[in-house]
């Protein structure tokens, strides 16, 4: 490993967010918890911490224009959340809706600039969706779980943006048209995305792994990264923080902790992982497997030791291939732009 790596594990970026967006994504987490906890069914903890996906999105933007984005981008996660629950009833399908959901995602928030984490949670979502088989009946019940994390997020965000001090920046309206001109390599990218995660969702059922969704999810994430050298930066740190937080879960997997305290941890972890997502990624993964094998305990409670062993093995057969992945887009789109001469950006240094 070069030191460019080791300096990257090590570096912690500064940020300017609004410190109430912390505390704004600490009460999403929490409200959604406890009241799942109040009405003795956990399930609503469950789905509705998708829903709160939503309040990642949250941009200094007027009021207006604030809640039609989070309402567009909370309609496409419960869309594929949706999507993703019935495809375990015809396995088939699983792989078609995660890479049409992934296509069509990554298109229009590359298009729309929609900053990171982008598509990344519609692709989280649908992939648990098609990891988590529901009986037909109880698929719109959780999926109004979901919407209530959704209008959570929409709530608390309206009021965070009350708090910014620098006033909102308007989004300039473009038409589509007019985005796909100025950005034509746009539909390349988004096929080539669509079509590794429609690969990921075939190898992990194929591979009949427990909780499927951890390789296709790692995947995706590591083609997160806008260069390639961005993604191979990524794969590392994944996979080491990964190795941190399985001996953090393994830890707290084991305290015998009440439903009650089980939801403050979770909280907490989901807090620390909003923290440092932008100063440091490698260190974000240290909380993020603790805290979602928490969740996943929280519901269905799994076997300890199956949990965390799957855990591991889908996020790094997950990272080694969207490294492999992200090699052969970079390599396509590089003789796209050859022939085409579209001038896409595409050895940069690290994604700051």
């Amino acid at each position: 490993m070069d030191q460019s790596f080791i300096k990257e594990l090590t570096t912690f970026h500064k940020t300017k967010d609004n410190p109430f967006r912390l505390v704004g994504a600490g009460i999403c987490m929490l409200s959604i918890l406890l009241l799942g906890y109040a009405l003795h069914d956990l399930a609503i903890g469950s789905f509705g911490s998708l829903g709160i996906f939503t309040f990642l999105y949250y941009q200094n933007i007027p009021i207006k224009q604030l809640i039609t984005r989070l309402s567009l981008v909370g309609f496409f996660l419960l869309l594929g959340n949706f999507l993703g629950m019935l495809s375990t009833h015809l396995s088939w399908t699983a792989p078609i809706l995660v890479g049409l959901v992934a296509f069509l995602g990554r298109l229009l928030f590359r298009l729309f600039k929609i900053a990171k984490p982008g598509v990344f949670f519609i692709v989280l979502v649908t992939g648990m969706g098609s990891s988590t088989k529901i009986p037909l009946e109880s698929i719109p019940k959780m999926s109004f779980f979901f919407l209530v994390g959704i209008l959570i997020s929409i709530i608390v965000a309206c009021l965070v943006q009350k708090t910014e001090k620098l006033p909102p920046v308007p989004v300039k309206k473009v038409t589509l048209q007019e985005r796909l001109y100025t950005d034509p390599a746009s539909i390349v990218d988004a096929l080539f995305y669509g079509g590794i995660l429609f690969f990921a969702v075939y190898l992990s059922q194929s591979l009949h792994l427990v909780n499927p969704y951890w390789l296709v999810v790692s995947c995706a994430a590591i083609l997160q990264g806008d260069t390639l050298r961005a993604m191979m930066h990524r794969n590392v740190q994944r996979i080491f923080g990964t190795t941190v937080g399985i001996l953090i879960a393994s830890f707290l997997l084991n305290l015998p902790l009440s439903t009650f305290q089980s939801i403050i941890v979770i909280t907490m972890l989901y807090l620390t992982v909003e923290f440092f997502i932008r100063r440091n990624y490698a260190v974000a993964n240290f909380f993020t497997t603790p805290m979602t094998l928490l969740l996943s305990m929280l519901v269905r409670h799994q076997y300890v030791f199956s949990l965390v062993q799957y855990r591991f093995l889908g996020i790094v057969l997950g990272s080694l291939l969207g490294l492999l992945s992200a090699w052969i887009m970079i390599t396509g789109l590089t003789f796209y732009n050859r022939a085409f001469q579209l001038h896409e950006i595409l050895h940069d240094d690290i994604e700051k």
